[in-house]
């Protein structure tokens, strides 16, 4: 499903691109046991991506939950005991459409009953990047950037022929973040102050929904990379030049020479 997305950011300029070998099958199972062995999956990935692509720090795509698997792979505490910690291979996250925010059961009222396990395995897993790994940590080294949209209200207006749709979105908005959240908006599925991470550089789309069958442009088509691919560009670049000039003389010396280089392409 990512195969179309791949081949627009080849054609956007970046040297290499990979998907992380993660399945739906996967997603299954990590509801029920938690995203700890995704998490470790995803930081394996990026650490062989990173050595194929020239030992470089990577710009790190995730689109939904694979934001928080993104996160986690980062993070140099352990993850429910599953070992992560590449940050010095990533020199920008992405995350597109990611619920970064989730309420406590408690706070939902009656929307808690929309909830799923694998709500609360991604809550369980928010909660603990809000307290281990602020984006303010990551910075300047590794850039964060948040890509969200205010595209599908969540309840329906005067007019809209799509009604259903609508009051699907408002459900899973107020599941997620509260009975309040049901007059928001956000992509269809995540609520755009679910997705927007306070600290990141924050990107909000006014015209995608979540995903490739959501019926419209998604996160991952021409028009919405070409609005957050250059922000993401130019932060990863900040990145790569910070890096550079950090007065820190024995990682200096451990460093190849080409992999601060700014000016060469990004590998994904």
């Amino acid at each position: 499903m990512y195969l179309p997305m791949v081949e627009r950011l080849r054609v956007r300029g970046a040297a290499l691109v990979s998907i992380a070998p993660i399945w739906l099958p996967d997603w299954i199972v990590a509801s029920q046991l938690g995203l700890g062995p995704l998490a470790r999956r995803t930081a394996r990935a990026v650490a062989r991506v990173w050595r194929e692509g020239g030992r470089r720090p990577l710009i790190v795509v995730g689109h939904s939950a694979g934001g928080i698997l993104a996160r986690l792979a980062v993070s140099p505490v352990p993850y429910r005991g599953y070992g992560t910690g590449v940050g010095d291979a990533v020199g920008a996250i992405v995350t597109l459409g990611t619920p970064h925010r989730v309420a406590a059961p408690a706070a939902q009222g009656g929307a808690g009953r929309w909830r799923r396990r694998g709500q609360d395995s991604g809550a369980d897993a928010a909660a603990f990047l809000r307290a281990n790994l602020p984006v303010e940590r990551l910075a300047p080294r590794t850039a964060t950037i948040t890509v969200a949209s205010t595209h599908v209200p969540g309840r329906p207006r005067a007019g809209e022929d799509r009604p259903l749709r609508h009051a699907f979105a408002g459900s899973m908005y107020a599941a997620m973040l509260g009975e309040a959240a049901r007059d928001g908006y956000g992509d269809g599925l995540i609520p755009t102050e679910s997705a927007l991470l306070e600290g990141a550089t924050q990107v909000t789309l006014p015209d995608v929904v979540h995903g490739q069958l959501g019926g419209g442009p998604w996160y991952g088509s021409d028009g919405a990379i070409d609005a957050w691919w250059p922000v993401a560009l130019a932060a990863w670049r900040e990145a790569l030049a910070a890096r550079a000039g950090a007065d820190d003389a024995g990682r200096a010396a451990d460093r190849a020479p080409q992999e601060n280089r700014p000016e060469d392409p990004p590998v994904v």
